[in-house]
């Protein structure tokens, strides 16, 4: 009897497990969308009572992903719509072929963990190639990113009330989850670190943002609408600049593009801010606006500016960041130091280099080449998502400028943070890359077929059927 209760959530487990995968092999992209809803729920798997192999569950799922979308792609009565518009994939070929060969080259196969790290979710992107997301799932899709949003800021502000000693005694760890940057307690919300929090949060408030913006009728927008302000400050307090930089710029990007009605609101937190600058404690402002931090990150991107003549291919794919971590826990060596925090608290740090800057993580580990074909791909994304925009109707329009707005936040993110490599945030790019060559893709197959048939106009829809 003292084994019943293991029992039964054996049994519990193999039951969900055989829902999800038989939904999944019905229409795969049931898969993507479920990934898109539990991934920033990870972090809870630090204080869950399960084995450590669930950490592996997001591979699995998008592996299972992948398996069904192959099998539903392959059958003829199997309709798959049209294929995906990549305009950015000879650049993203080029970088990943150059990464494969580097990480082999210096590495051999444990250089596999740095190419799980940089490329594991580009299979999202070939996942709606197989079996591409319609406008339904592109809807259900943002209702995810905003109801997601609101969930890890109710979450993040719990934890501001109950404090950092509630949550260590909940299971989470001084140094890991539970950090401080001053006299702040940094928030984490779902996440196992505070920068995945801030940067999920900013991801979510510019492209749930435009699609509210876009249509101020609907229940679930003017919802969303009303939970920004309040996701914004949470997210500040996540102590991450990367995000605050990010989210600045790409509502900047939003308002200069489209929505105007953005920019006196703009306007009016700057100058709140300014004001109210001068009467904040000066343990508080230093954190934000401390320089200290980028001196340090500056020292060591002069000294990899000077081994280019070097190595002008670089030192090798995984050579740092998360990527080097990856190598070194599967070499089984110890990746953490102890140091310090403010308060007595006990902070962990990386062994590794950490460039805090995804170009120059690039420029080290791929020398300018790769730099280069990175910058050919992102800026490529950019351009084809602001074109896609202009043409696209709503609300598929206002989410494609979303997109770019997440990717221009991200190019500025990744001044400061490595921003690629951070989890959710490399699956949220590739994916969210993936839906809008789903939606440019069935806008422009639609458009063809309404050129070549003028009666199917009849049966045209409107922004209002999505």
């Amino acid at each position: 009897m003292q084994h019943l209760p293991v029992v039964l959530a054996v049994l519990c487990l193999v039951v969900a497990g055989g829902v999800v995968t038989a939904a999944i092999y019905q229409r795969p992209q049931r898969g993507i969308l479920l990934l898109a809803a539990l991934t920033p729920l990870d972090g809870l798997l630090d204080v869950a009572p399960v084995p450590g192999i669930a950490a592996a569950w997001k591979e699995g799922l998008l592996a299972l992903t992948l398996i069904c979308a192959a099998n539903r792609r392959v059958r003829p009565s199997a309709r798959t719509g049209p294929p995906l518009h990549m305009p950015w994939w000879p650049a993203a070929t080029g970088l990943v072929v150059f990464g494969l060969i580097s990480a082999a080259w210096v590495y051999g196969p444990v250089g596999l963990y740095g190419i799980k790290v940089t490329f594991f979710y580009l299979f999202a992107v070939l996942a709606l190639w197989l079996t591409p997301f319609d406008a339904r799932d592109r809807d259900r899709l943002v209702s995810i990113i905003m109801a997601l949003g609101v969930i890890t800021t109710v979450v993040g502000i719990a934890q501001q009330i109950i404090g950092p000693a509630k949550l260590v005694e909940l299971g989470y760890t001084y140094g890991e989850q539970v950090r401080s940057s001053g006299p702040l307690f940094r928030t984490f919300s779902t996440f196992n670190q505070p920068f995945g929090f801030g940067l999920f949060v900013t991801m979510a408030l510019l492209v749930g943002g435009a699609v509210a913006l876009s249509d101020m009728t609907r229940r679930r927008n003017q919802l969303f609408l009303a939970c920004w302000p309040v996701m914004a400050i949470t997210m500040a307090t996540s102590v991450v600049r990367a995000a605050i930089l990010g989210l600045a710029i790409g509502v900047i990007w939003l308002a200069a593009l489209r929505f105007r009605r953005l920019v006196a609101p703009m306007l009016a937190i700057a100058a709140l801010a300014l004001v109210s600058l001068p009467f904040l404690p000066p343990s508080i402002t230093s954190v934000f606006f401390s320089s200290s931090s980028l001196s340090q990150r500056g020292t060591g991107w002069s000294e990899i500016f000077s081994s280019i003549g070097v190595h002008p291919l670089g030192r090798g794919l995984g050579s740092s960041g998360s990527a080097a971590d990856a190598m070194s826990a599967a070499r089984g060596e110890d990746t953490q130091t102890v140091t310090a925090g403010a308060g007595g608290t006990v902070q962990g740090m990386s062994s590794n280099y950490q460039p805090d800057n995804y170009y120059v993580k690039l420029l080290l580990e791929l020398g300018p080449l790769g730099l280069w074909l990175f910058l050919a791909m992102i800026v490529t994304a950019v351009i084809w998502c602001v074109q896609s925009a202009r043409r696209l109707p709503d609300p598929d329009g206002a989410f494609v400028l979303g997109v770019s707005a997440s990717i221009v936040a991200a190019m500025a993110a990744s001044l400061v943070a490595t921003y690629f490599e951070i989890f959710p945030l490399d699956f949220y790019f590739w994916m969210l890359l993936g839906a809008v060559g789903c939606a440019t893709a069935q806008h422009e197959s639609r458009t063809v077929r309404l050129h070549f048939d003028p009666g199917e106009a009849a049966s045209r829809p409107t922004s209002a059927n999505y």
